[in-house]
This record gives C-alpha cells, structure tokens and sequence, in this order.
C-alpha cells in the first residue's frame, strides 16, 4: 500500500447488522507501532480518517 491507491474499507454499524463498503484515496501512511501501519485516508464524501492498513483492500495501485 502506498500514497495515492485507491482503497476499500468495509465499516460496520454496531446497531446495524448490514455493512457498508467507502472507497476512498490514501494520502499519508504512518508506523504505529512495530509492525502495524495506519493509513489517512480521504473518503469519496470528503472525510479524511486515520485507518489501519490491515483493515484496507487495495483496489486500484497508483501508477508511477
């Protein structure tokens, strides 16, 4: 993973039993500690978030 791949994050509502799938552009990557990484991720509604890579799918690598 890295800046600029286009990825998918599955969230879940906890009074929800359905999930919901946002796509959105990686933006920053950072250590969190030993061996994790967190990703700020900017959503296709204009959110912005910090989340764990291990929770993101890759969809579309960014070409260099």
């Amino acid at each position: 993973m890295k800046v600029g791949d286009l990825v998918q994050f599955e969230s879940v509502d906890n009074d929800d039993v359905e999930s919901q799938l946002d796509y959105g552009i990686v933006v920053k990557l950072s250590r969190t500690g030993h061996k994790t990484k967190s990703a700020e991720v900017l959503f296709k509604d204009g959110e912005i978030a910090w989340i764990g890579t291990d929770t993101l799918v890759v969809v579309s690598e960014r070409g260099d």
